[in-house]
């Protein structure tokens, strides 16, 4: 049976709409489902554990955007139970969506689910209890995900399609009173040890903030994540750079290193924000470890 938990509320009041366009699609095709809607931050885990427990889903779908993705996949690990898992994005970034290739559109979306015809064993981050699906995040972007989720101007440049240009102008805040620090990486069992580090992105896709790509070579499900570490430059060269990031070329920038492993450490001098998702979970230090184990409907 299907599951579905919609956040009426992603993509600034997107996801009502979108799950009533869904609805008519499944009432026309005769599929049997489940519907839960949330009403807060955190509710969707809880939605999605009771669905899995109670009603005996086995396909789960989030109808959200990047948070709501986060949320239903802690509450599928945490039901302990086998359960597909898919997505009909209606955030302002949905970048998982994304990373996937699953198709924006809803009704597509839905068909690509109900198909099933890309399902896989996707990658998911461990740390401190919880998992990630897309990026793991320490220091300026950490940083800028808590000041853009706290800011007024989300709301409104959301309702205008503009989720991009929040993210450009908490960087801009962020920018000027962020403090770079001394940092211990250890990448299976390889310490690193590095001088003014900004940040520090455990990618398992490409994408992040609502689609740059911090980490190009990400691949969702190689057992791998690609590690991007930003170091080494003052203000001005950071502001410089960061346009590069919209398109992947800030690889190439001498003050950016990349790493690949499994198993990842992080200590550093000055505590710093952590955030998974988008969501800031934690501060400094941390472990991430890749769990293979999610099966997901992919584009």
């Amino acid at each position: 049976m299907l599951g579905f938990i919609v956040n009426p509320m992603a993509g600034n009041g997107k996801g009502n709409g979108i799950w009533r366009t869904i609805e008519r699609s499944l009432r026309d095709s005769g599929a049997v489902y489940q519907m839960r809607k949330t009403s807060g931050m955190g509710e969707a885990q809880k939605l999605a554990v009771e669905l899995i427990q109670k009603e005996g889903v086995t396909k789960i779908i989030a109808v959200g955007g990047d948070g709501t993705v986060h949320e239903v996949l802690n509450g599928v690990q945490q039901s302990g139970r086998a359960c597909v898992f898919g997505v009909i994005p209606a955030g302002s970034g949905n970048d998982y969506a994304k990373g996937h290739g699953i198709a924006i559109e809803p009704v597509a979306a839905l068909e690509q689910i109900l198909r099933e015809e890309k399902k896989t064993v996707i990658d998911l981050l461990r740390i401190n209890g919880r998992v990630a699906v897309n990026v793991v995040g320490a220091g300026f972007d950490a940083q800028v995900a808590k000041t853009t989720n706290e800011a007024s101007y989300k709301g409104w440049l959301n309702k205008g399609g503009l989720g991009k240009v929040a993210y450009i102008l908490s960087v801009l805040r962020v920018v000027c009173s962020f403090q770079p620090t001394d940092v211990t990486l250890a990448v299976d069992g390889q310490k690193h040890q590095l001088r003014n580090v900004w940040l520090i992105a455990i990618a398992n896709i490409p994408n992040f903030g609502g689609g740059m790509l911090i980490c190009p070579g990400a691949v969702p499900n190689d057992g791998i994540a690609e590690i991007c570490v930003v170091s080494n430059v003052n203000r001005w060269q950071l502001l410089r750079a960061f346009p590069l990031i919209f398109t992947g070329s800030h690889v190439k920038h001498p003050g950016v290193r990349f790493f690949r492993g499994q198993h990842i450490q992080l200590e550093s001098q000055t505590p710093l924000f952590v955030q998974a998702d988008g969501e800031v979970i934690a501060h400094t230090p941390f472990t991430v470890e890749m769990v293979p184990s999610c099966q997901a409907i992919c584009g």
